[in-house]
């Protein structure tokens, strides 16, 4: 059975009324069992009209109350793509489904009544006895009116945005998949269930009848408004007080796991299950202090850049900032140093002109390439993309969007902050609900850090690094040392022992990463030289019989052992001289001088 369909195309005059069937293309106002479409227009409702149809909303199409409400019915069943809002003069009532798709907003309003100040008039609301459900990346932003949720408000990775009115009504709010509900006022008699979401009540004094239900590890109930929040859990119910002892609210949690209470950012604070407490983050992806981010005034300095600024992406032209971070590492005494060793690509590494000058990152920042998100520290090939080192203190930062995506860092795509749990390695950042996320869901681009995809983009800049004049060449110095000492070596190769000694040797050379000149190898030690044969006199030694330390494992196939640039070996007795031989060397990248 064919469904019957309408599309709203206005040309009633002065005012475009969903009422009119002149409005509708068949010439029928949609009721029960048909399916309308509303798209990039506004449809008013007189008072007293009650929408009963499957409606679809796109394109910032708006239902609005002609001086009264807005209400779906039973049958109601709305579904928003893109965009949409509800705009009334005194109410929104829901009795039917909304159904926001992935990455879509709805705007609920409701503008007039006693918030207006007009005698008599009744507080503005928005019931919900039906159900609102929203897709990944969705946000209902509901403003200027209580929230009456009698139903369920079902958020699988989207967000709600209350502000302006209370939340009671004694529903059921379901948070899952990384979703956020932001409530802006005081909240009574609702049942909020998580399994992995963020709950923010920026009023914590709340009314009764509020519970948790599974709450875990993982889940978070932020306070932004209560740095100094304590919690007191007993026999199921939860209090939360200021450090002076103060009571400003209190919830039922059902299965009475242990929270804690960390710190989120200035003014906030966060509760968390005891068990999901995150440990000290040492990685967080970053733009090193001094990098240039492109804004629609030019480029400018990302420690320079504050919460509202507006920046220039990728996917959707200009977009403000909502948060931004920043942490200093002092790398001399960092328990793992090359973890956050900024990463510092030469300008030009990446195409011409790209970036425009060097571009420095910590090491997990990942770079857009060919449609895919690469961690920096899997683009170093030794030439024009290296790790310094020799850095002892680095200052990062980072900005976030409302979603993640590519902004141009210096002319190179670079990946804006994506909440991945790491919130927490910045020492100082602006407050904002933690939200943690998942690479292969709320990631802008996929993220790529093995297999054919990377060894392509490697290749690409392998060959770029050559066209900048490039080459790999063998460092062929190889050093005995004993006893602290350079060992003489004469014409045919040999090195001379002294008569007393230590009885050991180190064979020290320059070491090489595989990876760094061959983009296809997914080789990352530092080889120094490979060895097949120590020989003393007559004597022959495998190197294996002799390595003490500075040696790797034989690879599979293996014929010599590679050292790690000082290798340690154990001298024989009665040995005047002992000769390596060698069947690799570690190379080195050579720039050719540029043309006079």
């Amino acid at each position: 059975m064919t469904v019957p369909s309408e599309t709203f195309n206005p040309i009633s005059t002065p005012a475009a009324d969903w009422s009119d069937p002149a409005n509708w293309s068949g010439g029928v106002v949609p009721g029960a069992g048909v399916a309308a479409a509303i798209t990039g227009t506004t449809a008013l409702l007189d008072p007293g009209v009650t929408i009963e149809a499957s409606l679809a909303l796109a394109g910032a199409a708006v239902l609005s109350g002609n001086d009264g409400a807005v209400v779906l019915g039973s049958s109601a069943a709305v579904t928003i793509s893109g965009s949409g809002a509800l705009y009334a003069n005194d109410s929104v009532v829901n009795q039917g489904v909304i159904a926001l798709g992935a990455a879509s907003s709805l705007s609920v309003v409701v503008e007039l009544g006693a918030l207006s100040g007009l005698t008599g008039a009744a507080p503005p609301s928005f019931a919900n006895t039906g159900t609102i459900a929203l897709e990944t990346g969705a946000t209902l932003a509901i403003t200027g009116t209580a929230f009456e949720n009698t139903g369920t408000l079902a958020l699988a990775g989207g967000t709600l945005m209350l502000d302006g009115g209370a939340l009671g009504g004694g529903g059921t709010i379901d948070l899952a998949g990384g979703a956020l509900a932001w409530l802006g006022d005081g909240v009574a008699d609702q049942q909020v269930s998580f399994a992995g979401g963020t709950l923010a009540l920026a009023d914590p004094l709340l009314g009764a009848a509020v519970s948790l239900t599974g709450f875990t590890s993982g889940d978070v109930l932020l306070l932004p408004t209560l740095a100094d929040a304590r919690i007191a859990q007993s026999n199921g119910q939860v209090t939360i007080e200021t450090a002076t002892g103060i009571v400003e609210g209190s919830f039922a949690l059902a299965g009475a796991p242990a929270l804690s209470v960390v710190a989120s950012g200035s003014g906030s604070a966060v509760v968390i299950a005891a068990a999901s407490a995150p440990a000290p983050a040492y990685d967080p992806p970053c733009f090193a202090r001094g990098t240039a981010i492109l804004t629609p005034s030019g480029y400018r300095p990302v420690e320079h850049l504050a919460v509202g600024d507006p920046v220039i992406t990728a996917s959707a032209g200009v977009q403000p900032i909502v948060w931004v971070g920043q942490h200093t590492s002092d790398l001399a005494t960092h328990p793992a140093p090359h973890r956050v060793q900024p990463i510092r690509i030469a300008a030009g590494a990446l195409a011409h002109s790209v970036p425009r000058r060097a571009l420095r990152v910590s090491p997990d920042h990942a770079i857009a390439l060919d449609g895919v998100l690469i961690p920096a520290k899997l683009l170093v090939n030794g030439a024009t993309i290296i790790q310094e080192q020799d850095c002892l203190a680095i200052t990062y930062h980072h900005i976030e969007l409302a979603r993640h995506d590519i902004v141009l860092a210096e002319a190179a795509p670079c990946e804006t902050y994506l909440d991945t749990g790491n919130r927490a390695g910045f020492s100082t950042a602006s407050s904002w609900p933690v939200r943690q996320k998942r690479w292969d869901r709320d990631a802008c681009a996929p993220l790529v850090t093995a297999g054919a995809r990377l060894r392509r983009s490697r290749a690409a800049l392998h060959d770029r690094a050559c066209a900048l004049g490039f080459a790999p060449a063998a460092a062929a110095t190889v050093g005995l040392w004993i006893d602290g000492r350079p060992a003489a070596r004469d014409a045919a190769g040999r090195f001379a022992v002294p008569l007393v000694h230590g009885g050991r040797a180190i064979i020290r050379s320059h070491r090489f990463i595989p990876a760094h000149f061959d983009p296809g190898s997914d080789d990352r030690r530092e080889l120094g030289v490979a060895i097949t044969t120590l020989r003393a006199g007559r004597r022959h030694f495998n190197p294996d019989d002799l390595a003490q330390s500075g040696f790797h494992p034989r690879a599979s196939g293996d014929t010599a052992r590679w050292t790690d640039g000082n290798g340690v070996i154990h001298l024989p007795t009665c040995v005047r001289s002992i000769a390596v031989d060698i069947a690799g060397l570690p190379l080195a990248w050579q720039r050719a001088a540029p043309p006079q």
